[in-house]
């Protein structure tokens, strides 16, 4: 496959991703789903280098050569990673973002990396997540 999409595992985001892929247009992909989704790759140590090995055996198995960063707010991850929900999350899963797009550019350069961010909206049909923003 052309596409890898790194996400959160949460279920929740199978209608999201699935939006997002159509908007994209992408047919097919291969999908790196771990919770938090891009969490992984700003975790220190023995996280992050089994995250860049899934990015590698990808690559190198695969044929990969456009990555599909995607984190959303509402993260259990995220909120278990950070001690709670008191924190700014679209700053926070922006600037992890625009983070691990750096690292994997720099450590794959042939590859196109894209982010993008799904948000949770709350309104009266009641809450649900929104369509994925790109994030630059």
């Amino acid at each position: 496959m052309e596409h890898l999409i790194i996400a959160c595992s949460d279920g929740r985001l199978a209608e999201p991703l699935k939006r997002l892929r159509a908007t994209l247009g992408i047919d097919g992909a291969d999908h790196l789903l771990v919770p938090g989704g891009p969490l992984l790759f700003v975790r220190p140590g023995m996280e992050r280098r089994v995250a860049m090995g899934c990015i590698t055996m990808q690559i190198d198995t695969g044929g990969v050569r456009k990555v599909v960063l995607v984190s959303h707010q509402d993260c259990r991850a995220y909120e278990r990673a950070l001690g709670g929900l008191g924190f700014d999350q679209r700053e926070i899963l922006a600037r992890d973002l625009r983070r691990v797009r750096a690292l994997v550019e720099n450590a794959f350069p042939a590859l196109d990396v894209h982010c993008y961010l799904i948000p949770w909206r709350e309104n009266d049909g009641g809450a649900a997540f929104g369509d994925a923003e790109p994030v630059d």
